[in-house]
């Protein structure tokens, strides 16, 4: 092969090997800022005990609303009479704050004022263990614009992260959260005053005015003829009420009518809580009540032996209802005209509703 040649192929090969470095493909750099990330990560809704929420609102102001969680997974609100809360809202709280994914908007302190995440701007909302120990500390900012989003950062973090839901939302917080002074811990209320289970029902009471009724659950044996040469016997349980030294069968199905009145009573306020200091002693009559010798009340026993008192108090007047008093709770509640009058008419009621 003449020289020229080899030259020729030399550059052919050398333009081809250019060529090749060129278009290989390249794998690009990836930055993590720029991916949505899950915002909480390592924390489990069961170990969620404590639910600390809270706002500067001036110089020496602050705002709070605390949800607790107590036996049986139940929810309460220390900051407002200790008041239940509702389930359902906690849980979906809990689950969105876990589930809430983001992208970062920015890294830079200098850049808070503008989400409302400064220490003074930002809404802090802890998550804690049984312990108390924190599970996470967050810095909830304001609403993005018109979409369902928002910001957040952790307290002790400057990373602000553009979020996928609207906690603020989930925490009733509408408007401004630079102008809050107050939360509404209010829409997390469980106002079901009177929840019981009528199946663990062993004895009612029921009382208005001095007029005293008594009824108690009695079983019995039944037996069924199935054909000519076999029975069957199990166990049929019934209603009693008594009185005046005797006692007489209630009518299933009217016996029915009133556990179900009775045992599931809304309630349209919670107003206060009756404790055991010295600023309690008064609460009672302010309320048109008599804790040791009430007029009008309602108990249920319950088949481990537990008794569950609800106290009535006072008419509120221009027929809302009245005050009732649930003892298990401490809890002072408005129960509508509607409900007293479902729960009361009974008194008058049951003498009638016997097995005819």
């Amino acid at each position: 092969m003449k020289e020229k040649e080899i030259k020729i192929f030399a550059g052919v090969f050398i333009a081809l090997l250019i060529l090749f470095f060129v278009t290989r493909p390249r794998h690009s750099t990836v930055r993590i800022d720029e991916l949505v990330q899950t915002i909480l990560i390592g924390v489990a809704a069961e170990d969620v005990a404590a639910i600390e929420v809270s706002k500067h609102t001036g110089p020496e102001g602050r705002a709070q609303m605390i949800f607790t969680r107590t036996e049986r997974d139940r929810w309460r609100i220390p900051t407002s009479f200790n008041v239940k809360a509702q389930k359902s809202r906690i849980d979906k709280l809990i689950e969105d704050l876990i589930q809430m994914t983001g992208k970062v908007r920015s890294a830079d302190p200098r850049h808070h004022p503008q989400y409302d995440l400064t220490d003074d701007k930002g809404i802090q909302l802890m998550l804690k263990d049984e312990t108390g120990r924190p599970l996470a500390n967050l810095l909830i900012g304001k609403k993005a614009g018109d979409s369902d989003g928002g910001f957040v950062r952790f307290a002790d973090r400057d990373r602000v992260y553009f979020t996928d839901n609207n906690i603020l939302s989930a925490l009733s917080v509408y408007g401004d959260i630079d102008t809050l002074t107050r939360f509404r811990p209010r829409s997390f209320f469980d106002l079901k005053a009177i929840d019981q289970d009528k199946e663990q029902l062993r004895e009612v009471a029921i009382a208005r005015c001095g007029i005293y009724r008594y009824l108690k659950k009695m079983e019995r044996e039944v037996t069924e003829q199935k054909d000519d040469t076999t029975t069957t016997t199990s166990k049929e349980s019934y209603w009693v009420l008594s009185g005046s030294g005797r006692e007489v069968e209630m009518d299933a199905k009217e016996m029915e009518n009133f556990l179900r009145d009775i045992t599931g009573v809304f309630a349209s306020e919670v107003v206060d809580r009756i404790g055991n200091t010295l600023a309690d002693m008064n609460k009672p009559a302010k309320y048109g009540m008599n804790l040791n010798n009430p007029g009008t009340y309602l108990v249920f026993k319950t088949r481990d032996g537990q008794q569950h008192n609800f106290i009535f108090g006072k008419d509120l007047g221009e027929d809302r209802g009245a005050y009732l008093y649930v003892q298990d709770d401490g809890l002072v509640y408005e129960v509508s005209k509607y409900n007293c009058d479902r729960i009361l008419k009974w008194v008058d009621d049951l003498p009638d509703k016997v097995k005819k």
